[in-house]
């Protein structure tokens, strides 16, 4: 463990000491005061994104409804003519099933 410097004797001597605590802790504070910002920065980057969000949905909120409308109904058309497809080829092969036993 260090020891600690002796304490000064004279006036001038305790006012350098003074001095210099006071350098250091402006400049901590001032590192504290950029570290508050930068965090500050960062904390705002959800809300923007938020915001962005929220505007764009407001904007542009009917062609998206309409693409997923569209690209829904698309799929269940594939769906439901492959379903189709299935049923007359089932039909079609009972038929030609019973036609061939006779």
């Amino acid at each position: 463990m260090p020891k600690p410097p002796p304490p000064p004797k004279t006036t001038e001597e305790k006012l350098d000491v003074i001095i210099s605590y006071l350098d250091r802790m402006n400049r901590r504070d001032r590192w504290r005061t950029i570290g508050g910002f930068i965090r500050g920065m960062f904390s705002m980057i959800p809300i923007v994104i938020v915001v962005f969000f929220t505007w764009y949905t407001i904007k542009y909120g009917d062609q998206l409804l309409q693409k997923i409308t569209s690209m829904a109904a698309q799929q269940a058309g594939k769906v439901a003519q492959q379903n189709a497809v299935t049923d007359f080829m089932n039909e079609f092969n009972a038929i030609n099933q019973k036609l061939q036993v006779k």
